[in-house]
């Protein structure tokens, strides 16, 4: 993890694949998180890099995810997703990944969201498990292959849900200082501090920015220099998905691409008619 006072925290987006192959390089597989939820902040222009040639499929962790995810099956570059939702929201499905699921070409482990939630704050606070009724009344729970405890106190019986801890973690956010503190959303919508909950339990944490400023000019830093490994600024970096407060979902484009697909055309030539500038980065 980087500290404040280190020269290396601020990194572009050549360095993001390197930071894969840093981690692979070790004899580790990691595991990606991907924060955003659902259309909003999802680290786009990061994603785009790691779906360069040079990067072997991924293991993926995304809470509630969309674009992050149709971006990645287009491009053959993941082959295990945790999540709790993958979709478009109004839009509809994601073609591309759900070919990649009945071709059965991918591991997918599905989880509610407070599953999800509970195995990521079982790694924030550095446990093996939080006990959780997150899975009652579903099948998830054996899907998973999720253990039993009893309450030490009721003796009720309650799902042990394993810790959740991504290798390193990719966030987009509206501004941070070159040290690492990132500043919350300016705009508090749907869900927006499960980013913080998703950077706390990982190993790394990368965040792409819109700004990077001075830290006076930070207004309620969420994350702090400590808790993350590099920034990089990346002006419009979570388009074609939303940043509330400082530009909307492209839905024209994904309209655009949910009709191609509809017409035949195959996913990843779809994307780069209805998205042509995040390929141009």
């Amino acid at each position: 993890m980087t500290h404040p006072g280190r020269n290396d925290t601020v990194i572009t987006l050549d360095h993001v694949s390197g930071i894969i192959d840093d981690l692979r390089s070790t004899g580790e597989d990691p595991l990606v998180g991907i924060g955003g939820v659902v259309l909003r902040r999802k680290p786009m222009a990061i994603i785009a890099r790691l779906c360069s040639d040079e990067v072997a499929p991924l293991r993926v962790a995304s809470f509630l995810a969309s674009l992050d995810i149709e971006w990645l099956a287009a491009h053959r570059r993941i082959r295990e997703l945790t999540t709790g939702y993958v979709g478009l929201e109004t839009l509809g499905t994601t073609p591309a990944w759900n070919a990649l699921v009945d071709a059965d070409e991918v591991t997918v482990r599905e989880y509610s969201e407070l599953m999800f939630i509970s195995g990521l704050r079982a790694a924030a606070i550095g446990l093996p498990f939080l006990p959780s009724r997150g899975a009652a009344g579903s099948d998830l729970a054996a899907d998973a292959g999720l253990r039993t405890v009893p309450c030490p106190y009721t003796g009720e019986t309650l799902w042990a849900m394993p810790a959740l801890r991504p290798d390193v973690t990719f966030l987009h956010a509206e501004r941070a200082d070159a040290l690492g503190n990132v500043d919350a959303p300016s705009e508090r919508d749907f869900l927006w501090d499960a980013d913080a909950t998703l950077a706390r339990a990982s190993k790394r944490v990368v965040v792409s920015v819109e700004r990077i400023v001075p830290t006076a000019e930070l207004r309620q830093p969420t994350l702090f220099a400590h808790e993350v490994t590099h920034v990089l600024e990346v002006p419009h970096g979570a388009a074609p998905s939303e940043v509330p407060g400082t530009y909307g979902a492209d839905f024209a484009g994904l309209t655009a691409y949910q009709r191609a697909i509809a017409g035949g055309v195959e996913p990843l030539s779809a994307l780069r008619d209805a998205f042509p500038e995040v390929f141009a980065r």
